[in-house]
């Protein structure tokens, strides 16, 4: 990044080793914490700085670096007004100054002639008004980082010293420089200054950072590759060009999408591992070939961060790619050291492997009693019975929308798919959940569907994951999902900002994704109240009313819900219209949401619009009975009336097939009949009789309307053109409430 024209600020805080999972949340919070501090402490200019284009993130195992560009020299000079007494209080009924604003003067150390006059929020005072000279801009910096720093929170710290000093990790050296200038400050009783450390290979060298626009060349010089996105780049480079030389390919983590191409989220673990990266080519026994790949693959990945090799079907190959931090391994030193250890792993992979195999699956589920779901929840086993009951009621739905679910299967799995939990493979590889009990299931010759419902039911694990692969396996996926959704949101636990303990965004947003994608038509309230009643027996402690904890989860639905509209690039207003209607189902609100964004741009929709906000408004939440089409008196609402009777067997049937486009055009039919009713009708007419009658009447289009959407959260540029509908010029506009 060039600068333009400001003044650059750099920090670097060279610590001991940090784990890599700790690097990017902590440099995004320092960015964060950074940005609000210079915007407080007014140094950034008017415009044209924003915290993407001119902060910039460095870090490596040793270091966390932020550079911020652009910056003020010193903050502008500023007026300082200071109030004083009430202007009652501060004047006579003369006019003459009072002992009040006299003492004020005293205090300002200013004549009591130069006091002024004020308004304020609680009225007229007089004060003082001073010209703030703006302080230095590494003076500011020097007060504000270390509370800053001191701010940062990580999953575990450490503290030294004598306890005082609390940081993710010790703190041996700091980097603070405005431009050539060292900001004087302190961090964790280490002392600023311009030296740091570059790689452990180059030795224990104090480098000097004169420049902080030279701070990334000067480190590299020195084996240390502080731009994460660099040294992310180099790495993939150099496993590209090993796995190219083996004539291979990398191998995709277990539980990934089809097709999915490398590991991206290896890539991401070991780049914050490395200062200066290196990627070394190992093997092992090809006798462990006959280990599941899932296992060996997940060994490599857990014990040695490598990235596990296969040929071009797909087939395992006995090699692997480490990255060391090293500039080379000449004597092969590093390579002989992870093929020692990987060796001993594997070896008791395929010991865990045999020995978990010589009990059936059934055995292992019996010992689920034994295993805490949660502390206030039970067993896994109490887990189970619920989930069964829950698969019973979701299985139909799935058979009602065309998708034929083996039943027998389907509840096998459920029995079974928590029974890895108590394997010796899991307690050593917990991301193997479900994929090892669905091996051993494979292993054990029960039925495929059950063996691959029991594999897949953890999917989607995150927002981009595969969905699983048969009905049957999402059956027990939603089952799992809505079982432990209740029981949380029934002991009160919602998740609020960045805190998710038991990852209830990524369960909701999967069960919405799994109904939605496989186009399942189901009441997502039906299932919750499913869920929720598989609690109703438990003695639970702590929690709240069943159906507080209902409407607090249809919410967080509602949430996630309206980000998977962004995500398939809906209107932001389309999305919320859709949601305002129904969310009930959530693959039915996805297709009305669709229509709407496909037909907003058709003749007469703003319009449409238009019409169902005047309707909003005139009846202004009002409840009032069905209307009798024997007391419409004028053609007008006569004709309205035959129009809607018209539609609505119209409609029904368009979305009885889920068409709803056209259901929205045989709505967008009854826009003329609309247009001659405002023009010609007095809704709020004097006799009461009428204007129930006719209030009841706009009542069953308002009704027709949010059949698919509420249109009155539809963002329209302009009104039609006023008079177009309305003949009485003079009169007040008919139909406004209150008129």
């Amino acid at each position: 990044m060039t600068s333009r024209s400001g003044h650059v600020f750099l920090l670097e805080i060279g610590t001991e080793e940090i784990p890599a999972r700790m690097i990017e949340r902590a440099l995004e919070d320092l960015a964060k914490g950074l940005f609000a501090e210079l915007g407080a402490a007014r140094l950034l200019p008017d415009s044209g700085f924003t915290p993407s284009g001119n902060i910039e993130l460095f870090g490596t195992p040793r270091r966390l670096a932020v550079r911020a560009r652009d910056l003020l020299a010193r903050q502008p000079d500023a007026v300082e007004e200071i109030t004083g007494p009430p202007g009652g209080a501060a004047y006579d009924a003369a006019g003459k100054p009072t002992q009040a604003a006299a003492g004020f003067a005293r205090a300002q150390g200013v004549a009591v002639l130069d006091l002024e006059r004020m308004a304020t929020p609680k009225g007229q005072c007089v004060g003082v008004r001073r010209k703030a000279s703006g302080l230095k801009a590494q003076d500011i910096l020097a007060r504000r980082i270390p509370a800053l720093v001191a701010s940062l929170t990580f999953p575990k710290m450490m503290r030294w010293g004598t306890g005082e000093h609390r940081f993710v990790r010790p703190i041996h050296w700091v980097v603070a420089l405005f431009d050539q200038t060292v900001v004087d400050l302190t961090l964790c009783g280490v002392r600023s200054g311009k030296r740091t450390l570059g790689h452990r290979l180059a030795g224990a060298k104090w480098i000097t950072i004169s420049d902080p626009s030279r701070y990334l060349e000067v480190l590299r010089d020195h084996l240390a590759m502080a731009d994460i996105g660099a040294r992310r780049s180099a790495i993939q480079a150099q496993l590209q060009k090993a796995a190219t030389a083996a004539g291979a390919r990398i191998a995709a983590p277990p539980g990934a999408p089809p097709g999915t191409e490398g590991d991206a989220g290896l890539l991401q673990e070991v780049t914050h591992t490395v200062e200066w990266p290196c990627v070394i080519a190992g093997e092992f026994d090809a006798a462990f070939l006959d280990l599941p790949k899932e296992i060996l693959v997940t060994a490599l990945r857990h014990h040695q961060k490598s990235f596990a090799l296969e040929d071009a079907p797909g087939r395992l190959l006995n090699r692997f790619l480490a990255v060391a931090d090293t500039q080379e391994d000449r004597k092969g030193a590093i390579r002989r050291g992870n093929e020692w250890v990987l060796r001993a792993r594997l070896a008791d992979a395929r010991f865990f492997w045999e020995e978990d195999r010589k009990t059936a699956l059934a055995e292992h589920a019996a010992a689920l009693a034994r295993v805490t779901f949660h502390e206030k929840l039970g067993s896994y086993a109490h887990k189970i019975g619920r989930m069964l009951r829950l698969a019973g009621a979701i299985v139909p739905a799935f058979e009602r929308s065309g998708q034929r679910v083996d039943g027998v299967a389907a509840q096998e799995a459920v029995r079974l798919c928590k029974a890895d939990l108590t394997t010796q493979m899991v307690k050593e590889f917990p991301e193997l959940e479900g994929i090892v009990g669905g091996l051993y299931a494979r292993a054990g010759a029960l039925p495929g569907r059950t063996a691959a419902a029991i594999y897949d039911h953890y999917l989607p694990r995150g927002v981009d994951d595969a969905l699983p692969a048969t009905p049957e396996a999402a059956v027990v996926s939603l089952a799992d999902r809505l079982d432990t959704q209740a029981g949380i949101f029934l002991l009160g636990i919602v998740p609020t900002g960045s805190r998710d303990p038991y990852g209830l965004r990524r369960s909701v947003l999967g069960t919405c994704r799994i109904l939605i994608e496989r186009q399942v038509r189901v009441s997502n309230a039906g299932l919750i109240d499913q869920a929720l009643g598989g609690y109703r027996d438990a003695a639970i402690a702590g929690t709240v009313p069943p159906a507080e904890a209902k409407a607090s989860l249809l919410e967080f639905y509602r949430g996630r819900l309206q980000h998977l509209g962004e995500t398939a690039s809906a209107r932001p207003d389309s999305m919320r219209a859709a949601l305002a209607a129904s969310m009930d189902d959530p693959y039915d609100l996805m297709l009305r949401m669709q229509a709407i964004d496909a037909l907003r741009s058709e003749p007469g929709f703003a319009t449409l619009a238009l019409a169902h906000k005047r309707i909003k408004n005139i009846l202004k939440e009002r409840q009032v009975p069905a209307h009798d089409p024997a007391l419409l008196q004028e053609e007008a609402e006569r004709a309205l009336d035959r129009a809607l009777e018209r539609a609505v067997p119209l409609i029904e049937a368009a979305q009885v097939r889920l068409d709803h486009p056209a259901a929205l055009r045989e709505i967008a039919r009854l826009g003329p009949d609309l247009d001659r009713f405002f023009a010609g009708v007095m809704v709020m007419a004097e006799d009461p009789r009428l204007r129930d009658n006719r209030l009841g009447l706009l009542q069953a289009i308002a009704g027709l309307f949010l059949r698919v959407a509420d249109f009155s959260e539809i963002a329209v540029e302009a009104e039609p053109a006023a008079g177009a509908a309305r003949p009485r010029a003079a009169a007040p506009r008919p139909g406004e409430a209150g008129r």
